[in-house]
């Protein structure tokens, strides 16, 4: 759960930061997406 709040919070300073550097906070938002959307997903086939 933790975990989930940090990554949130890393998401929105990351799309705040897009609009001052966007070519450079890009690189980072992706990854962060993929992990994200990953966590999802293990959850998701944990509770099966």
């Amino acid at each position: 759960m933790f975990l989930k709040i940090i990554f949130i919070i890393a998401g929105i300073a990351g799309i705040v930061a897009t609009f001052y550097v966007s070519w450079f906070w890009r690189g980072l938002i992706i990854p962060m997406v993929i992990i994200l959307l990953a966590d999802v997903v293990w959850e998701i086939l944990k509770k099966k």
